[in-house]
């Protein structure tokens, strides 16, 4: 499962080993005033949509690219039964080529509040 953490300034989400394979990269490092939004979700499985590069359980796993032609891309690794943040990016300033991240994590409450911090800001 992919873990996310708040360290000097940058949100940093770092990918299993099995998960890379989906993701195409080991980490992601977003520099926190590029992010627009956090919003944390309970049931994160449903909340990627479109066209998709990954891997695909249908109810319970999801891990990779999606919105592929919808217009926002997300880089997504969710789980069923595990809280996940929704981080909206600002594509331009973040230096990504997605639009959002959608990660299952169990501290989901405890990255959302560090990212509300001002002092990250």
């Amino acid at each position: 499962m992919a873990r996310m953490k708040v360290v000097g300034g940058e949100l940093r989400v770092k990918f299993s080993a099995w998960e890379r394979l989906a993701v195409w990269r080991d980490e992601v490092v977003v520099p926190v005033s590029a992010i627009r939004a956090v919003e944390r979700v309970e049931s994160a499985v449903g909340r990627a949509r479109g066209g998709r590069a990954g891997v695909l359980i249908s109810g319970v796993l999801k891990v990779g690219f999606w919105g592929l032609g919808t217009g926002v891309r997300q880089l997504v690794s969710v789980r069923r039964g595990v809280p996940a943040l929704r981080v909206e990016l600002d594509r331009a300033s973040s230096g990504l080529h997605f639009d959002e991240l959608l990660i299952s994590t169990r501290d989901a409450a405890e990255v959302a509040e560090a990212l509300a911090n001002p002092a990250y800001r």
